[in-house]
C-alpha cells in the first residue's frame, strides 16, 4: 500500500473527536487565535477549517461503512458531521466565553481594588468610626471572594466539557490559557488581601458559604458552553428546528422556566 493510501486510510479511521483534536493541535501551534486566523485568511473556501473537517468527517464515515445499506451509511455520515461540527463550535464557544470573562474580570478587579484602596488609604482611622464603613468593607470583600468562586466554577466547567467531548485536551489557545492562570492568581491575591485587611479593621468574618454552590454554578456553566454549541452546530447543518429547540431549552433553564419536552439528536446528548 502506498504512503498516500495509508494516509487516506488513517484519515478515514479518525473519529469526529480525533479530527477536531488534530485541527486544534494545528491551530494551537500558532500560540494565539489571532495568529492562527491570520494564517488561514487567504485559504480557499474548501480549505477553511470547518469545510475541511466536514469533508473529512463525511469521507471517513462513508469509507468505513462503504457497501452497507444506503440508509445506514447516511445516518453514519450525518452523525459524524453533527459530532464534528459540534466539537468545533464547542472549542470556539469555550474560547469566546473565557476571553470575555477575562476582559470582564480585569475591569471588576480594577474597580474593587480601587475601592478597597480608598477604604484603607490615609484617614482610615477616622473612617472606621463611620457606621457604614464596616458594611461597605464587607460588600467589597465578599464581592472579591465571589469572583474567585466564579473563576473556579468557570475553570471546572471548562475542564468538565473538555474531558467529556475533547478527550481531556485543552481548548484554550496558549496565550489565553496563560492569561487565565494569571488572572486567577491576581483575583485570589486581591481577595486574600481584602479578607486580611477586613480582619485587621474588625470587620466580622464572612458567613459560611453554601458547600453546594460551586457545584451548582459549575453545572450551569457547563450548560452555557455545551447547549449553544449544540444549537450552532445543528443550525449550520440545516437542522434549524432542532437547533431552535435546544436554544429554547437552554434559555428556559437559565430563566428558571419549566422545560418543554424537546427531542435531542442522539449523537449530541451530554453524558
Amino acid at each position: 500500500m502506498s504512503l498516500a493510501r495509508r494516509l487516506d486510510a488513517l484519515d478515514a479511521s479518525l473519529t469526529p473527536t480525533q479530527l477536531v483534536l488534530r485541527w486544534l493541535a494545528e491551530a494551537h501551534a500558532y500560540g494565539s487565535l489571532e495568529a492562527y486566523v491570520a494564517s488561514i485568511l487567504d485559504l480557499p473556501g474548501d480549505q477553511q477549517p470547518i469545510d475541511r473537517l466536514c469533508r473529512e468527517a463525511h469521507d471517513g464515515a462513508w469509507t468505513r461503512l462503504h457497501g452497507r445499506p444506503a440508509d445506514q451509511v447516511q445516518r453514519a455520515v450525518h452523525s459524524a458531521l453533527r459530532e464534528t461540527v459540534f466539537r468545533y463550535e464547542l472549542v470556539l464557544r469555550i474560547y469566546e466565553t473565557a476571553h470575555g470573562l477575562l476582559d470582564q474580570e480585569a475591569l471588576i478587579d480594577a474597580a474593587l481594588s480601587a475601592h478597597i484602596g480608598l477604604l484603607t488609604a490615609e484617614g482610615r482611622a477616622e473612617r472606621r468610626h463611620d457606621p457604614t464603613y464596616t458594611e461597605t468593607f464587607t460588600i467589597y470583600r465578599d464581592l472579591l471572594t465571589m469572583r474567585v468562586g466564579e473563576l473556579h466554577a468557570a475553570q471546572r466547567a471548562r475542564s468538565t466539557v473538555e474531558e467529556r467531548y475533547l478527550d481531556g485536551h485543552a481548548a484554550l489557545f496558549p496565550d489565553v490559557a496563560a492569561s487565565w492562570d494569571e488572572q486567577l492568581k491576581r483575583t485570589q491575591l486581591l481577595a486574600d488581601m481584602a479578607v486580611r485587611l477586613a480582619e485587621l479593621d474588625g470587620v466580622p468574618p464572612a458567613m459560611p458559604g453554601d458547600p453546594e454552590a460551586l457545584s451548582r454554578r459549575t453545572t450551569q456553566l457547563v450548560a452555557d458552553l455545551v447547549e449553544p454549541a449544540k444549537s450552532e452546530a445543528l443550525e449550520k447543518l440545516g437542522e434549524g428546528q432542532r437547533a431552535l429547540g435546544i436554544a429554547k431549552g437552554w434559555v428556559r433553564a437559565k430563566l428558571g422556566v419549566a422545560p418543554m419536552p424537546v427531542p435531542d439528536p442522539p449523537t449530541l446528548r451530554g453524558n
